[in-house]
């Protein structure tokens, strides 16, 4: 079984680092585009790990060996137990559900409310071609929210920043506070940094402002 487990690699979240640097091009208006692409892809492949979980929840767990080498198998869940067997017709690898789950949690991969978020990016992404597309792109993602799923489905309920950037929930909240703007800065942008403002004040409990030490509520990288 540790064979199978081995298998799995998800891909990882972007440093605070990485981000900060990127935005600061921006305002001087000196964009670092060999950054920027690196930002983007990384953001693809992360979105990419999130809906490979989401479809594995609902039954179809992608091989994670098959993937590694180039090709998408879907292995179709027959029972919905942990204890199911997994197994690729196509190299062979087998692993309980239980232990490809437990692979997962606490990771940060859950798509939650943000699917729509995560799913337009990776469907968008390959297509951008100029980077200002590519960069109002990532901005849009990073800022994105999950939103309720039942009960007043408009309402967010929480940043998908975490799912993307590294660290806790607050630590990249005020990352998001503290990016820098300038005459650089596209208009597209600062229109973003408006809404994530505004959809901050809508969610039921609010998020702490930078200069606030609490960190409630905080989640592991």
């Amino acid at each position: 079984m540790s064979n199978g487990r081995e298998a799995i690699r998800w891909h990882p979240r972007v440093p605070r680092d990485t981000i900060r640097r990127l935005y600061l091009s921006e305002a001087r208006g000196l964009l670092d585009e060999e950054l920027l692409d690196e930002v983007g892809i990384t953001l693809y492949l992360r979105c990419i790990s999130i809906l490979q979980v989401e479809d594995a929840r609902r039954g179809r767990v992608h091989c994670p060996r098959c993937y590694r080498d180039g090709r998408e198998t879907i292995i179709v869940r027959q029972t919905g137990k942990l204890g199911e067997m997994l197994h690729c017709p196509v190299c062979d690898w087998t692993l309980t559900f239980g232990e490809y789950a437990s692979a997962y949690k606490r990771r940060q991969l859950s798509m939650g409310g943000a699917g729509d978020a995560f799913c337009s990016y990776v469907a968008a992404y390959p297509g951008a071609r100029t980077p200002r597309e590519k960069m109002l792109l990532v901005d849009a993602l990073i800022h994105a929210f999950h939103y309720a799923l039942r009960k007043e489905p408009d309402l967010p309920t929480r940043a998908a920043c975490v799912n993307l950037i590294k660290g806790r929930l607050r630590e990249v909240e005020r990352l998001l506070d503290d990016l820098a703007y300038g005459e650089g800065t596209r208009p597209e942008v600062l229109a973003t940094r408006q809404h994530w403002y505004a959809e901050r004040e809508r969610i039921p409990w609010k998020m702490p402002l930078p200069s606030e030490q609490a960190e409630g509520n905080a989640d592991q990288g």
